[in-house]
């Protein structure tokens, strides 16, 4: 799995994470939810991880999503 993005907004998470499965595009995600815990500015953002062979269509979404 290829990390695609960090997160620390988990509404922008949400929409990311929709558009990804509305496009058939598997991915997992690390560490939602650590931000609320631990409000450290990226360490401790969700990490959004897609396959590799999915990358370039994942990167498409999430540029048209100005994320």
């Amino acid at each position: 799995m290829i990390e695609l993005i960090r997160i620390a907004d988990p509404v922008s998470l949400q929409i990311a994470c929709d558009a990804l499965e509305d496009n058939n595009i598997a991915f997992t995600v690390e560490n939602a939810g650590m931000n609320a815990l631990m409000p450290l500015p990226e360490l401790m953002d969700a990490r959004l991880l897609v396959a590799a062979d999915d990358e370039a269509a994942a990167r498409q979404i999430i540029v048209d999503l100005e994320l």
